[in-house]
């Protein structure tokens, strides 16, 4: 990207081993994110360690080399495009390393840090829209340079103040352009039309040394440079630099560098280093991309660079009202595995035990029944029935019901054959209503799914719908019966739709459920079109899913009872971070609730993934961006946490706007923030993005009844509930060994605190900081 945008500099994120010793016109700036290196210039070595920053000015000979693993920053500023848009000698030496710094360098030198950090960010996004962006921050690197780090350095030509005319630049130019050639302050003068007394106090004046001084300081610094890159003799380059005879040559180099060109060619040269070096290759890998931007992400996480200016602010005053309010209303939860037989893990049932007792979850949805191991013929001495009885037992354990996803065959299209396959299914039914009796499985839910692979209602699956649903409802009446309608915005997915509905009403089958998808990941296309305006997407299925149902009832008023079916939500998402990187910078519980708050005052439920492997094992791709509840094993989402904030939810809804929502119940009180951001997950590495989007929220609550409360905080952002940066900080493992997942499992938890506070007629005022879609809640208990 840089170096397709022409920019004047080049960025790399690097491994070192070895680098050849070198020279260039480049500004180089190292800034060592890992391990160590050495960094050799001149003959004199310096150990940057983790952390390090160190400057390289333009002709400064330096190589580098290390035996340890390590992550290196590097910046090479070419000030040549740069030039023309300043005076001549812009760009001082810079005296910038933190080797043996003090203490008084240490906020400078973390603003540059943090100012690199930012560069780098953007630099790697490839986005197109960045470029101003990234040039930004470039200039702010280069202000930081110049401003903190500058140093005189004697004999670099210094311009004392600013020109006061163009022809004196243009003179300089001149100077630089033609140093090899014989050239005098008296042809000056005789070209540029000005006498020679004048342009000789006019030079010192502007430029701060004599024509002479200036001349040879120029001569000399390309002089240097051919001795240390080639193997000229000593006279060829004196003569190649513009002096007329060696002498002379010789009397100002020592003066100047206080050694003879001979003897300051056997020190420093490059070309006799570089023959030493010849049989030794540079060995080094530059990381670029994702891969980059996933290394940025955890040295910023490590370091925890911010700006805490940044934030924007909220003041909220909320009278509380005195009658009694509506109800808050909180949809079911429901909770996904995949295959019936995925309930048979031991991994599995632990996980919907902790569920049940933490949050209490109302359905499980899960494909068909377990398969069981009989033959044709068998002389049963057991049940036919052994491990469905296992998975329904301890469903029934925990007080979770099923939610049974039926998907007829797509090869059976004869009605012989979709007969055979739904009596199956009703005698396994029936089995279980044997077994637990008609109150239990009056509550179950058994949804009729679209076909897997063509997503089509055939004609056989038409029938076998309507042939299920008489025989399930003749079976136990109560049973709900359901459809999966829409898992798009497809024109022709919405018209089957339609008409499926049309033909079972006119066979009076209308299903009691309908679930729907709305996930705008499903497919490249559509996330393309409409992950950034994810809620839209969700709204457009939903409104679709709605209509129908709508002109169901129209056509109904007059001929039978109106038809209301329970609405489940049971595949979507949220915006994401994808790829091993953005997944887990970009943290989003914020948007999770919000968007759960907003569709249960629209659906019935909502489905959640019990963990990333048992979605993986069906769609056979990465699924760290899914809305699961766990990771794995037991180690909990931020999503866990967000469904147990809403849990706290109850009772009467008091007051709810933009990011806050506060209820009562039984003389208690529950306020949930919530600072919802629709930042590009791209940026999500970059914190100087991310700080734009935290929220400092002011809140007084008016008439709280009078009295002592114990009030309880929880806090649940990035760093307090959030894997990934936890995650970083032990280590960034891949592969967790049991001591460290337990510990994980105990240390990523929202942040609690607890107070007594006395609440006068004043009423109660918090003020609190919320990070990029972190959540906050506040229970106030009254004591009596």
């Amino acid at each position: 990207m840089g170096e397709a945008k022409q920019f004047p500099f080049h960025l790399a994120l690097m491994k070192v081993s070895y680098a050849s010793p070198q020279i260039s016109d480049y500004l180089t700036l190292f800034l060592m994110l890992n391990g160590s290196m050495v960094v050799t210039v001149g003959e004199k070595e310096y150990q940057l360690n983790q952390d390090d920053l160190f400057v390289i000015n333009p002709r400064q000979q330096f190589q580098v080399k290390s035996t340890d693993k390590n992550l290196l920053l590097s910046l090479r500023i070419d000030k040549k495009p740069i030039t023309p848009q300043f005076k001549e000698n812009w760009l001082p030496f810079i005296a910038c390393s933190t080797i043996g710094s003090e203490a008084e360098n240490s906020e400078k030198i973390q603003q540059l840090r943090a100012a690199l950090a930012h560069l780098m960010a953007a630099y790697f996004k490839q986005n197109d829209e960045t470029e101003l962006e990234i040039y930004q921050h470039f200039f702010t690197v280069l202000t930081l340079l110049v401003k903190n780090f500058k140093k005189e350095r004697f004999p670099t030509p210094q311009i004392t103040e600013d020109l006061a005319d163009d022809r004196m630049n243009q003179l300089l130019e001149q100077i630089q352009k033609n140093y090899d050639q014989p050239i005098s302050l008296e042809s000056l003068a005789e070209t540029s039309g000005i006498s020679y007394y004048h342009l000789s106090r006019s030079f010192k004046k502007q430029v701060g040394v004599n024509f002479t001084e200036y001349l040879n300081q120029i001569r000399l610094m390309h002089a240097a440079e051919a001795l240390v890159l080639t193997t000229q003799s000593v006279i060829k380059v004196a003569l190649n630099s513009g002096f007329s005879n060696a002498k002379t040559f010789h009397q100002v180099f020592k003066k100047q560098y206080g050694l003879t060109p001979a003897n300051y060619r056997k020190k420093y040269a490059l070309a006799n280093d570089q023959k030493k070096q010849e049989t030794k290759e540079a060995d080094y890998q530059e990381i670029t991309g994702a891969a980059a931007l996933q290394e940025l992400a955890r040295y910023l996480v490590e370091k925890d660079i911010e700006d805490e200016n940044a934030a924007i602010e909220q003041r909220l005053q909320l009278a509380l009202p005195k009658g009694v309010q509506p109800n808050y209303h909180s949809g079911k939860k429901i909770i996904k595995i995949g295959p019936a037989g995925e309930g048979l893990a031991n991994g599995v049932q632990r996980e919907l035990c902790i569920l049940q007792k933490d949050l209490g979850f109302d359905l499980v949805q899960f494909e068909g029944f377990c398969e069981e191991t009989n033959f044709e013929n068998d002389v049963l001495l057991v049940s036919e029935y052994i491990l469905n009885n296992q998975w329904f037992d301890f469903l029934v354990s925990i007080q979770l019901k099923p939610m049974i996803q039926l998907f007829l065959p797509e090869n059976y299209t004869e009605k012989a054959d979709v007969q055979l396959w739904c009596d199956k299914q009703l005698k396994i039914i029936r089995h279980f209503l044997n077994r637990y009796g008609k109150d239990e499985v009056e509550q179950w839910y058994i949804q009729w799914s679209l076909p897997k692979v063509n997503s089509v209602w055939s004609e056989g699956s038409r029938w076998g719908y309507h042939y299920f649903y008489r025989k399930l409802k003749q079976l136990v009446q109560g049973c709900k019966m359901g459809l999966m309608s829409l898992r798009s915005l497809d024109e022709k997915e919405y018209q089957q739709y339609q008409a499926f509905i049309q033909e079972q009403e006119s066979q009076r089958c209308l299903p009691d459920f309908i679930s729907f998808h709305a996930d705008p990941y499903a497919s490249a296309s559509i996330k393309d079109q409409h992950a950034l305006r994810f809620k839209e997407y969700q709204q457009a299925i939903l409104n679709r899913v709605k209509s129908v149902i709508t002109a169901s009832q129209i056509g109904r008023e007059t001929v039978h009872s109106v038809w209301e079916p329970e609405l489940f939500l049971t595949d979507w998402n949220t915006l994401v971070g994808e790829g091993n990187t953005f997944s887990g910078t970009f943290f989003r519980s914020a948007l999770i609730l919000e968007s759960i708050i907003e569709l249960s005052q629209e659906v019935t439920g909502i489905a959640f993934w019990l963990n990333i492997k048992v979605k993986e094992r069906q769609t056979y791709t990465r699924e760290d961006s899914s809305l699961s509840v766990f990771l794995y094993e037991e180690l909990r989402r931020p999503l866990f946490f967000s469904l147990r904030f809403l849990n706290h939810l109850n009772g009467e809804l008091v007051a709810s706007g933009d990011g806050y929502l506060l209820t009562r119940n039984q003389g208690q009180y529950q306020l949930l923030l919530y600072n919802s951001s629709y930042l590009d997950p791209l940026y999500s590495v970059d914190t100087f993005q991310v700080q734009y989007q935290t929220k400092k929220v002011k809140i007084h609550l008016r008439d709280l009844p009078v009295g002592n409360y114990l009030i309880r905080e929880y806090v649940l952002d990035k760093d307090h509930g959030g894997i990934y940066n936890d995650w970083i900080r032990v280590g960034g493992q891949a592969e967790l060994d049991h001591e460290l997942q337990k510990y994980l499992e105990q240390k990523i938890v929202p942040k609690f605190e607890l107070k007594k506070e006395l609440i006068d007629s004043f009423g109660y005022e918090l003020e609190t900081t919320l990070t990029l879609n972190a959540c906050q809640l506040y229970l106030f208990q009254p004591l009596y």
